[in-house]
């Protein structure tokens, strides 16, 4: 009976020794990525429930260790008393390292049960509307529009912003189409005035473009995703597709806090170039933007997801990220994230 009792002592060191280190691994990680959330998960009441988990594991450990026939009698009454033995280590070495964890994180535990109570007495105002700074872009993507674009023309524009990009260029060509997957037609329509060249319309039920083949001069994806099947079917020979889009690294700090498995391709200008030469047609221009947009209070940052992407803004869904970022407003004044943005101006040929 002593020799069972100094071997679970000895594995139950073991065991604690390797939650250490384990532990100490992904504390310096959390504290280097300012991951306040996961230091209040260190503050949570002791709770054992990996008693699953053991079973399968000593059995397995069991099977190829014992040597005693299996399902024999012994055999069972050995693996009962070596299973209480496993699930009586893990659960002291559990306990145990939440009691060192909460030691060990005790100033960092405290910072975040601060910031929590901070964002929970959040109230949105104005007057933080624009306390933040962007840095300035390398290309305006109006402009260079308006250089492949002639008045006789037919201009289709695919946006998700309810037609105010698609306004600036109203009186620019002799037809313009906007094309709004998601937003009310009818109320985009009411935007432009009466015997306006203007016609606001949505995708086909199958998801097609409501455009004959080769009817457009000149397509226009603004900030949206498009089929490029659909682009080369209705431009006419000769005609232009200008694509603007944000890039993979767009607004990164926040996407890979929630979307870590949809980071690993690559989605830039080189890859836009890549996907339109594969269907025949001919690149004769490309941008490529990388900027900064620099918060200074949280206010801030809820303001400026309000007005681009409003499912962001909600600060109890996705409050591992609003305490990371002003964990960093109060360390350094401020947040920054990462802007990326990338425009292609492709022509068909045939």
């Amino acid at each position: 009976m002593e020799y069972l009792i100094v071997l679970l002592l000895i594995f139950i060191g073991i065991l604690f020794l390797m939650q250490v280190v384990f532990f100490e691994m992904t504390r310096s990680k959390m504290e280097k990525a300012n991951n306040m959330n996961w230091f209040l998960s260190l503050d949570k009441p002791f709770s054992y429930n990996r008693v699953g988990y053991m079973v399968f594991l000593c059995l397995i450990c069991y099977l190829i260790s014992s040597p005693v026939e299996l399902f024999t009698l012994n055999w069972f009454v050995y693996f009962v008393l070596f299973l209480a033995m496993g699930i009586v280590a893990d659960a002291v070495v559990q306990y145990a390292i939440m009691v060192y964890s909460k030691k060990r994180c005790r100033r960092q535990i405290e910072d975040a049960h601060l910031l929590q109570n901070e964002l929970q007495h959040f109230s949105p105002g104005a007057e933080f509307e624009n306390d933040y700074t962007v840095t300035l872009p390398s290309y305006n993507e109006s402009e260079i529009l308006r250089r492949y674009i002639n008045p006789e023309d037919h201009l289709a524009v695919m946006s998700v912003d309810a037609g105010k990009f698609a306004s600036q260029f109203k009186d620019d060509t002799e037809a313009m189409f906007i094309i709004e997957p998601y937003t009310d037609t009818q109320r985009v329509q009411g935007q432009f005035v009466d015997g306006s060249s203007v016609k606001v319309t949505t995708l086909t039920p199958t998801g097609k473009m409501p455009f004959k083949d080769e009817k457009i001069d000149t397509v226009m994806c603004q900030e949206c995703n498009y089929d490029k099947s659909e682009i080369l079917r209705v431009l006419k020979k000769g005609g232009y597709f200008v694509v603007n889009q944000h890039g993979t690294d767009n607004l990164k700090e926040f996407v890979r806090l929630y979307m870590p498995f949809q980071m690993k391709g690559k989605w830039d200008a080189e890859s836009c170039v890549q996907t339109l030469e594969s269907i025949g047609m001919r690149v004769v221009d490309k941008f490529e933007d990388y900027g900064t947009i620099r918060f200074h209070s949280i206010q801030a940052i809820y303001q400026y997801f309000t007005k681009v992407s409003s499912d962001f803004a909600n600060i109890n869904r996705y409050q591992m990220f609003y305490l990371q970022a002003l964990k960093e407003i109060k360390d350094h004044s401020y947040f920054e994230m990462t802007t990326h943005r990338f425009l292609v101006v492709a022509q068909k040929m045939f």
